[in-house]
């Protein structure tokens, strides 16, 4: 396990030298993502300048909630970029080559990339957490937990969607589009959700899991809300894991993309 995690580490900051290449263009694209976090937060700020909470959030537990979807989407994109293109390479058979390889197909993919918006993302992220969340010291080992398994939720749910290229072509596509959609449902107070939507939010787009929960977990800390949010990351995790291999599966057979 050591060796692998460090085999990891070395792909994933030989990713991140490559991202730095063109440190002008590296800059500018930080500095947009940075500034279009900075836009999106000063919008609830505004708004909740007018009206102080929407179903029982106010500000500080929005804050809360953005603070996590975008340190979580910057960690994603800086050490596991792989899994934006991940539908893509298993289109261009590109797992061939990875196939002849020792295993842990899936660390591989995730490592080939490191995506330089995110950098923007996790520092937007970490101000909010540390400046308008309403944080104190004491909750930092909760903090931590709720990043790791909102972090694991949402990478699974990346993976699961990628996942559907073994079995139609429109998946390269499809899968950013449930992935955007996922961050899109995560960007908003948990309690504008009802009915059928809010099935949604707590499943196939489980964005409820890599952020929600967590907040709540926060909030009001349990053993309750701490083994939904540790056994849903554990959930989503081993579901990620069997819909890939299963693909994979296919793959090795050889039966062609629909």
């Amino acid at each position: 396990m050591i060796a692998f995690v460090r085999l990891y580490a070395l792909q994933a900051a030989a990713a991140v030298r490559m991202s730095f290449a063109d440190r002008a263009n590296f800059a500018l694209q930080v500095a947009g993502m940075f500034i279009n976090n900075a836009v999106f937060l000063t919008l609830w700020v505004l708004f909740f300048a007018g009206f102080k909470s929407v179903g029982g959030w106010g500000f500080a537990d929005l804050a809360l909630l953005l603070g996590l979807m975008m340190t979580i989407v910057g960690l994603c994109g800086t050490v596991f970029g792989g899994y934006r293109d991940m539908a893509i390479s298993v289109l261009r058979g590109e797992l061939d080559a990875l196939l002849t390889q020792p295993k842990g197909l899936i660390s591989r993919l995730l490592a080939r990339e490191s995506l330089a918006t995110s950098w923007g993302d996790l520092a937007g992220g970490i101000i909010v957490l540390g400046l308008f969340a309403d944080l104190k010291l004491a909750d930092l080992p909760l903090l931590l937990v709720a990043l790791t398994a909102g972090l694991t939720v949402y990478l699974s749910a990346a993976i699961s969607f990628a996942s559907l290229a073994f079995w139609a072509s429109g998946a390269r596509s499809f899968a950013r589009d449930l992935t955007d959609f996922t961050l899109l449902f995560s960007s908003y107070p948990g309690s504008i959700y009802e009915g059928a939507v809010k099935v949604i939010a707590y499943s196939i787009l489980p964005a409820g899991f890599v952020v929600m929960a967590p907040v709540e977990m926060l909030r009001e800390p349990g053993v309750r809300s701490v083994a939904v949010v540790i056994s849903a990351a554990c959930g989503y995790a081993a579901l990620a894991a069997g819909f890939f291999h299963l693909g994979l599966k296919r793959y090795r057979r050889g039966a062609s993309v629909a």
